[in-house]
Parts: C-alpha cells; structure tokens; sequence
C-alpha cells in the first residue's frame, strides 16, 4: 500500500483553504482536506517503515508553528499552484531528514506548501490565478500532530506531538 505523511492543518484553515481547493481542483481536493505533504509516496516506497519512522519523529518533536503565506506557481516545468509555507524554525526540513534517510530519497526539488491547483489540474491554473493570488495570507498556525494517509486519502495513522516544554532552570 501506498502511503503519505503530512502535517493537518487546522480546521478553521481548512474551512477557508478547501473551497478554493474544490473549485479548483477539484479531483484532488475531494476528500483530501488541505495540508502540508511530508513525505511523499514515491520518495518513501516502504510503508511500515514509514510508519515507524513518523511514529518516533513525532514522539520526539515538540509542537511547533508554520505560517501560510500567499499562493505562488509550482516552478516550471511542473504547473499548479500553492500556498507557501514558512518553515522558520527548520522542523519541516529536519523532519524530512528523519523520515527519509536511506534507503528513502527525497525528491530533489521540495518546499513546504499547500496545493491550491494540483499539477495534474493544471489546465485550470490561468483563469484560477486572478482569484489564488488574491487571497490573503492564512497565517501562522500550531502543528499539534503529524498524519499517515492512504491512497485515497484515509488517514491510517495520526501522532499526535508532545507539548512544548520550555526549558527549565539552568
């Protein structure tokens, strides 16, 4: 089986990105809600070690923040479009290194990001982008769980993340 890891987003994201998405892009939007992708199928083949590796990635990352900025265009020759996503604190990267250490390959070209125009969709990108690059920037967000979905988009696996713990006396 096939599997993904991603970052949810929260609901009150969800409810304002989704619509879009839908209008949009409409065959990849349809039960699969908006989210960060983490690793994809094709850069981790194996999925229980996948799963194993997102289980203890997670059991040792506190919750930490991401902001969604505006939509941008997938750099060619990939079309689409995405919300950018600002991974300033470097967990997304150091999350990606942990998942997909060998045997894994990461894909070479990678950027955290929400798709508003899935590739495969693209056709409807040039009389999508008036309203896409309209939109305002969501903002940041806490990412409290890290998720393992299914081809068809089932989540199959959700790890939640530890409370931050600031530390304590020196």
């Amino acid at each position: 089986m096939r599997i993904q890891a991603r970052i949810p987003l929260p609901p009150h994201l969800v409810a304002s990105i989704d619509p879009i998405r839908r209008r949009w892009s409409p065959l990849h939007a349809r039960g699969n809600p908006a989210h960060v992708t983490l690793a994809y199928h094709d850069e981790a083949p194996e999925p229980h070690l996948l799963r194993e590796r997102l289980r203890l990635a997670a059991a040792g990352t506190p919750r930490f923040d991401l902001a969604v900025g505006g939509a941008k265009r997938f750099e060619p020759p990939v079309a689409g479009a995405y919300l950018e996503v600002a991974d300033t604190s470097g967990v997304v990267a150091a999350l990606r290194a942990r998942l997909l250490a060998p045997p894994f390959a990461p894909r070479a070209r990678f950027g955290p990001h929400v798709t508003l125009v899935h590739p495969a969709e693209a056709a409807q990108l040039e009389a999508a982008w008036p309203e896409l690059v309209a939109l305002p920037a969501p903002g940041p967000f806490a990412v409290d769980a890290l998720e393992l979905v299914d081809p068809a988009n089932t989540v199959v696996g959700r790890f939640p993340l530890p409370a931050y713990a600031p530390p304590g006396p020196a």
